[in-house]
């Protein structure tokens, strides 16, 4: 072959090399120039890579970590994973982000929530253990003098499955929540329905592109929570006013740069409760309320549906403690001298109760 012929090949290979190195560099000149894109809703990046761990070995996995930190921060990453999306959902249906589901009239569901709608539930034992313990739970609130109070957040599918896509099956008789009521009517826990109360409104009160309940939602769970506290309230009757619009944690999850914003409501009443600290929004692991117009005072654990509930109950007590946390910790009656006791859990993480200790007090 003459040197001819061997020229342009080796030019065509050079350019395909240095385009390679180019494009595999842009990354971190991106980063470099436009800064790092941040995480979105509920999303965790990965760390950032050590090559050193910290018992002082060598990290082997350095390269990996490296790879991971890049395709978490990469600049532009969250417009092209809404531009990915919106292809997805726009030419297959389908859902780019697997921790969303992609239902029907714009309708947005977590995938966690998906083996409770199945009724992929938990084993008897499993189901027995969750009300021995939270009536063990039960007892060491009431040695102590404390009322106490257990709900279940609902699933979104659980109550509006019917923008839920077809081909995942509904099987709502078996999920956990379901299979769980009859153990806790055995073991005689003090357990509020909140499945039947949001069932008996003809409402939708869980937004749309969200996985949790509305403002006008949670104030009819708090109106049914204090009432088995016997506290009266009646916050559901509002009066309501349009909000400023409500960003849904599923919709910035499958959509990191999109604006679309959902018609929310806000309590027009307002509140006349004090918090101490800074609460984040609601997501802070402790937040303390005082209410110099009320007297009893609560112990509250609660997950991220207490975000929008916690107002209402802050509102109503003299005192309120608040806490995100899967460790209930009864002694706490004793530091916070709490009249009531309650613990809000959503139905998808009913799993954890069969795993934690009973505890003989």
């Amino acid at each position: 072959m003459s040197a001819q012929n061997q020229k342009p090949g080796r030019a065509l290979w050079v350019v395909l090399i240095v385009l390679f190195l180019v494009l595999s560099l842009l990354p971190w000149l991106g980063m470099y120039l436009f800064g790092e894109s941040k995480a979105s809703a509920n999303e965790i990046l990965a760390s950032k890579p050590v090559l050193v761990d910290r018992d002082g070995r060598l990290n082997t996995r350095v390269l990996n970590d490296t790879s991971d930190y890049i395709a978490d921060r990469f600049a532009f990453r969250q417009k092209l994973v809404t531009v990915w999306s919106a292809l997805n959902a726009k030419l297959f249906h389908s859902s780019a982000e697997e921790q969303v589901v992609l239902g029907t009239q714009g309708w947005l569901y977590y995938e966690p929530t998906i083996d409770d709608y199945i009724g992929r539930s938990m084993s008897a034992e499993e189901l027995e253990h969750a009300a021995a313990y939270l009536a063990s739970l039960q007892r060491a609130a009431e040695s102590r003098g404390a009322r106490f109070v257990f709900t279940i957040a609902p699933n979104k599918n659980s109550l509006y499955a019917e923008n839920m896509p077809s081909y995942i099956p509904a099987n709502h008789g078996g999920s956990n929540a379901e299979c769980l009521k009859p153990y806790l009517e055995e073991y005689s826990v003090n357990y509020i329905d909140l499945f039947s109360v949001f069932e008996g409104n003809e409402e939708v009160l869980y937004y749309r592109t969200d996985s949790h309940w509305t403002d006008r939602g949670a104030a009819l769970a708090a109106d049914a929570l204090l009432g088995a506290m016997a506290v009266e309230s009646n916050f559901f009757s509002g009066p309501f006013s349009t909000g400023g619009g409500h960003r849904g944690d599923l919709y910035e999850m499958l959509y990191p740069a999109g604006k679309e914003l959902e018609e929310s409501e806000e309590y027009e009443k307002g509140f006349s409760y004090t918090l101490s600290g800074d609460p984040k929004g609601g997501n802070a692991l402790k937040i303390v309320s005082s209410n110099e117009g009320k007297e009893a005072v609560l112990l509250c654990w609660r997950d991220s549906f207490g975000i929008s509930l916690y107002p209402y109950l802050a509102e109503s007590f003299g005192e309120a403690s608040f806490l995100r946390s899967g460790s209930y910790d009864m002694t706490m009656i004793d530091k916070t001298g709490a009249d009531v006791v309650l613990i809000e859990l959503v139905e998808r993480n009913l799993p954890t109760l069969a795993e934690a200790e009973i505890i003989n007090d």
